[in-house]
């Protein structure tokens, strides 16, 4: 009953019933996580394309990725590589998860993706083609993904997924902001089963635009991770990152693994410039709170926190202040994967299923480029070591420049 006296309907139980990967370290699960836990870096020089004259020459790039092992060369000429990334990862999710879809398709399972960058890299490419050669010389095979829905449309056509089918664009927070869309439409029953999570793709114009907001780390080689006191800006990252989240009754009724639970969520906004960080710590504590109470549980609960600190001054600051004010003098592990993964609109995502891998494996990762903590984060317990958590209990948040900010709280599985 709530608190107007209204009775609640009774929601389903979300659980993690499989994970996708398409990362800087490849596009396996256990690599992934063991680098993460060895405190590596995917940060490596740009290649794709000239920043000889830029100001930052590194990005967390993926590697280690052959398209044509999970699909058809002929299928591959219609998609960028935000696309390509989310057909893999929706493939690896439902196989993870043993979610078998039939010939005639599957109208309770669905695709629910955050994106920052799809549709940017085609929709460059088609209007240099057009300006240069006119209507005859546009690539009329890219203009279907000069959308940003395109990649979790191709994913749904690819596999009959034909119940919902939602991208999701808040900047930084898109991924994240997908989980808890997701986890909301399976409460509520709208759907059975939905890969939910994040892809984006590091391209020239895109990267090129950040570097003349000189909001990235300048940087030629290794950077200062976040909470550094080094630290001078991001690093651009991309992949793609998916949970399978289903209700519960649907995995237990096939017998399927359970990685976690997804316990609460959370998803609220503040004012800011539309390329700000949030200026104060209270709607990142007003975030992680409200996840929390949706979660029944208390701060002295969570034994780890995978912030969204990346390594800029600004939000590393506020976030450290929000930390402070939910968790007091009793700090959960706090760490954050952005050293090694860098940030995008895939971030939150990947921080998910950084919780649960690492978790499930019972160990939290190193914040990579870590080395001299910045006095912002005195009192907290920021993670230097891999470590055992003290419980199975993890928070994730995620903020984009611009006001968005969720949190999610997880309840990992034991090995």
């Amino acid at each position: 009953m709530d608190s107007d006296g209204n009775v609640r309907a009774v929601a389903n139980r979300v659980v993690v019933s499989g994970i996708g990967v398409v990362s800087p370290f490849g596009t396996s699960r256990q690599r992934f996580r063991d680098a993460l836990l060895a405190g590596e870096s995917g940060v490596v020089p740009i290649t794709a394309f000239d920043v000889s004259q830029c100001r930052t020459r590194v990005g967390a790039c993926v590697t280690r990725f052959d398209a044509t092992e999970w699909i058809a060369p002929m299928k591959l000429r219609r998609m960028d590589d935000t696309a390509r990334y989310a057909v893999v990862v929706t493939r690896q999710a439902y196989e993870d998860g043993s979610y078998a879809v039939g010939d005639a398709g599957d109208d309770a399972a669905g695709v629910m993706l955050g994106t920052y960058t799809a549709g940017g890299q085609a929709t460059s490419e088609y209007l240099t083609a057009l300006h240069r050669g006119g209507p005859t010389g546009a690539p009329a095979m890219l203009f279907n993904s000069t959308v940003a829905n395109a990649p979790a449309s191709l994913a749904g056509l690819e596999f009959k997924l034909r119940g919902p089918n939602v991208t999701v664009s808040q900047k930084e927070c898109s991924g994240l902001a997908a989980i808890v869309t997701a986890t909301d439409a399976l409460r509520v029953g709208r759907a059975k089963v939905l890969c939910a999570g994040g892809v984006d793709a590091i391209f020239d114009i895109f990267f090129r635009v950040h570097d003349r907001f000189r909001v990235m780390a300048a940087s030629a080689g290794p950077t200062p991770g976040p909470f550094d006191r080094r630290r001078d800006g991001f690093v651009l990252g991309e992949g793609g990152y998916a949970l399978l989240l289903e209700n519960e009754a649907s995995a237990l009724g096939r017998g399927a693994k359970c990685y976690g639970e997804v316990l609460g969520v959370a998803s609220v906004s503040t004012a800011v410039g539309i390329n700000h960080w949030p200026e104060s710590s209270e709607p990142i504590s007003r975030a992680m709170r409200a996840a929390l109470a949706d979660a029944r549980v208390t701060p002295a609960d969570v034994g780890v926190v995978y912030a969204s600190a990346n390594a800029t001054s600004a939000l590393d600051h506020v976030e450290a202040e929000a930390l402070r004010t939910v968790f007091g003098s009793r700090s959960p592990l706090i760490t954050s994967i952005k050293g090694a993964l860098g940030e995008c609109g895939a971030s939150g995502a990947a921080s998910c299923v950084a919780a649960v891998l690492c978790g499930v494996h019972g160990e939290v990762p190193p914040i990579s480029g870590l080395t001299e903590p910045d006095p912002v984060v005195q009192g907290l317990n920021v993670v230097l070591t891999r470590q055992p958590p003290p419980n199975r209990i993890a928070l994730i948040n995620s903020v984009g420049s611009g006001g968005s900010i969720c949190s999610v709280v997880l309840r990992i599985a034991r090995n």
